[in-house]
């Protein structure tokens, strides 16, 4: 099917623009995406005191963890805290949201110990997949996933005509414009599936809360408990009276839970008190979740034992569907599959990203003589590389900053930030060449994320060769990512570096632009 000129026209401008705009907030979301698949092992690996706690065959007393919180500080009435388990070790970790802000504690059932949190290394990367500490960061992302659909229905339309002829073409020895070209449109072309997919269900979840808004107060006139019940995601509302009372025992209480939910079985994955000593206190249990399965959980008084509402009957079209399309979204089947070829497929659509800023230059303005060109373009280096860099200096800096140091997560989140920043501000330099400064972050990432593999085998126990031996898959899994970025971000500076070293030669491909004869 072959386009009118203008039609082509108009498909085209639509592809380029939303991809664009998008591009440099889509990279951050598949950049940190890769890292959002191993959300659960990196929490294990970036705690090494979790490394000697083998997952415990005993089920743990929720009843004693609540009395470590208790003894860690101030709990008065009505205080509300969580408890999430752990299939991979024994330790617990308690969230106490105070006034002031959340605590965080690591538990151990066994001995009884308690850890303050030191990192936040895979929460911070997990929350920037989606922009969370960004105001309204969850919708801008539903927006973005938007943005990426178009340009993916598009971008197809433009290239339906070619794409037999184009599916397997990629010529890396000719001039960059044309083999970016072919890079773009094969790997485009294969992560189509997948990333329309992502696109498509990351939209969905993202701007189901603000859709159930807009619901709320159109159709159901105000009424937004309503669309609340639709899609099963109802809460309690159950305000404390400020008088004490005494709770039965927390282990009773999920006791309770579980018998009054058919198919709940093993340990919960997370509990959580409310209004904790007062005469209405309850408590939320939410055993584990299957993949691509019902959810299972129950809302239990905690002071008489009744049970005031379950997952047998928010069990709505709405939440099923949701909840297909998170697990859809989160590679929740297959893991030991899905999550690899996830992440491969994500950084793939990174490379798509940015060889379709780097074309879409070099069609407008080859040589750069606009100040707006001349500024995506550095801008697409210092986001892009600066995001590989400053992640790996996040990473050596949770195993160089010292364990005793106040505020450890703060500092480390900080240098991740300052790290990354730093780089756009270099990348905005008009003296240095954006091809060089992509070389130099992507070698520097390299040696990072190489190092910090590097110096676990040297000085840890747990490390690369040793983890599986000891029963610890998510160290082993996360060396393994660390090594894999290495190759990654040191695959790309010599590529880099090689191709500027081919252009300078006699004969080498003409100029084509600042990024591509830096």
């Amino acid at each position: 099917m072959k386009l009118s000129p203008r039609t082509f026209r108009i498909q085209f401008d639509l592809h380029a623009w939303a991809g664009v705009i998008a591009s440099l907030f889509l990279f951050v979301i598949f950049f940190c995406g890769v890292f959002a698949m191993f959300r659960e092992d990196l929490e294990f690996w970036q705690e090494p005191a979790l490394h000697i706690a083998p997952a415990s065959e005993a089920p743990p007393s929720f009843d004693a963890m609540l009395a470590r919180v208790k003894e860690q500080g101030p709990f008065p009435v009505g205080s509300h805290v969580g408890l999430l388990t752990h299939e991979d070790t024994r330790f617990i970790t308690a969230y106490l949201f105070e006034p002031s802000g959340l605590r965080v504690l690591w538990l151990d059932p066994a001995t009884g110990t308690a850890l303050p949190e030191r990192s936040r290394l895979a929460s911070e990367l997990y929350w920037m997949h989606f922009f969370y500490r960004v105001p309204w960061g969850m919708e801008f992302t539903g927006v973005v996933s938007v943005a990426l659909l178009m340009a993916l229905v598009s971008g197809l339309w433009i290239h339906l005509k070619d794409l037999r002829a184009q599916w397997w073409r990629f010529r890396p020895t000719v001039k960059p414009r044309f083999s970016a070209s072919d890079a773009h449109k094969v790997l485009g072309v294969f992560g189509l599936p997948f990333t329309a997919m992502l696109a498509w269900s990351g939209a969905v979840l993202c701007l189901s809360a603000l859709a159930a808004q807009g619901f709320g107060s159109t159709v159901y006139r105000g009424q937004a408990d309503r669309v609340t019940r639709l899609r099963g995601h109802e809460q309690p509302l159950r305000d404390a009276t400020g008088r004490e009372a005494s709770m039965l025992s927390l282990d009773t209480v999920v006791a309770r839970a579980r018998q009054s939910v058919p198919g709940a079985e093993g340990v919960p994955r997370y509990v959580e008190l409310h209004h904790a000593g007062d005469a209405r206190a309850w408590a939320g249990v939410y055993f584990q979740l299957a993949p691509l399965g019902p959810d299972h959980f129950a809302h239990v008084d905690a002071v008489s034992g009744e049970t005031f509402g379950s997952s047998v009957g928010s069990r709505t079209p709405a939440f099923t569907f949701e909840r297909l399309l998170f697990d859809l979204h989160a590679g929740r089947f297959a893991e030991a599959l899905m999550k690899p070829l996830y992440a491969l497929l994500a950084l793939a659509m990174c490379a798509v990203l940015v060889t379709g800023n780097l074309v879409w230059l070099e069609r407008r303005d080859p040589s750069r003589k606009h100040r707006g060109n001349r500024v995506l373009e550095r801008l697409t280096v210092g986001v892009s590389s600066g995001l590989a860099f400053g992640t790996a200096v996040y990473f050596a800096a949770n195993r160089v900053l010292p364990w005793t140091l106040a505020r450890r997560a703060d500092w480390e989140f900080g240098l991740y930030v300052g790290a990354w920043a730093l780089a756009v501000v270099v990348a905005l330099v008009p003296r240095w060449a954006p091809r060089q400064v992509a070389s130099v972050l992507c070698a520097m990432a390299a040696v990072l994320f190489g190092g910090v593999v590097v110096g676990d085998v040297a000085l840890r126990d747990a490390n690369l060769f040793t983890a599986l031996a000891r029963g610890l898959p998510p160290v082993f899994l996360s060396e393994l990512l660390l090594c894999c970025m290495a190759l990654c971000c040191g695959g790309l500076a010599w590529g880099l570096r090689r191709r500027r070293t081919v252009e300078a030669l006699p004969g080498g491909d003409a100029p084509e632009g600042p990024l591509l004869n830096a």
